[in-house]
């Protein structure tokens, strides 16, 4: 049920944020600051956690055909991969979309972002999607602003750095195939 509410709810952001983007031309629509290709997520390296080895996920596949990136997760279980540090605006309220292409029933998969410099209990990361089991090429999609909080915005300021973990859980042979990610500025 979760689910299908998260779906309907997104199906609704996203026409809104279409209707939205054919409004004036004073640029009151959405906007994409930051778009990460299959492609893009193939390139990713190993994600660096403050337990050394621990999370070290892979990719272990790229399909074109298709147009999507499967990343496996480490030998303890969990993990991914990470992004390079990028800049976003929480005054441009953004959403994260992520297009899962799979992720088997019997696995989950989450992400999390890390702030650059992070304080101690960030080091991990902060959650933006909890681990889940959406899939069949479908988005999953936060906003970014409302799930981190005013506390991360009083310690890192509406301006940050970040970088982005996408990974599977549920055992070693864990997967999920990610098709794309998205952050869109809705102001």
């Amino acid at each position: 049920m979760k689910k299908k509410l998260l779906a309907l709810g997104l199906a609704a952001v996203m026409a809104m944020g279409c209707l939205t983007g054919c409004g004036d031309s004073a640029g009151s629509g959405w906007t994409e600051a930051q778009h990460f290709t299959y492609k893009d997520i193939s390139s990713w390296t190993t994600m660096q956690t403050p337990s050394e080895g621990s999370g070290a996920g892979k990719v272990v596949a790229t399909n074109d055909a298709d147009g999507y990136t499967t990343i496996q997760a480490a030998d303890d279980g969990w993990g991914g991969v990470e992004s390079g540090y990028f800049e976003i605006d929480l005054a441009k309220e953004p959403m994260i979309l992520a297009k899962i292409f799979e992720n088997p029933d019997e696995y989950k998969w989450g992400m999390k972002i890390v702030p650059e410099n992070p304080i101690a209990d960030h080091e991990w990361g902060c959650y933006i999607i909890d681990d889940n089991n959406l899939k069949w090429n479908k988005y999953a999609g936060i906003d970014l602003r409302e799930t981190l909080g005013d506390d991360f915005i009083s310690i890192y300021g509406e301006q940050s750095k970040i970088k982005l973990w996408i990974y599977p859980t549920g055992g070693p042979e864990a997967t999920v195939s990610v098709s794309e990610i998205l952050i869109m500025n809705t102001k």
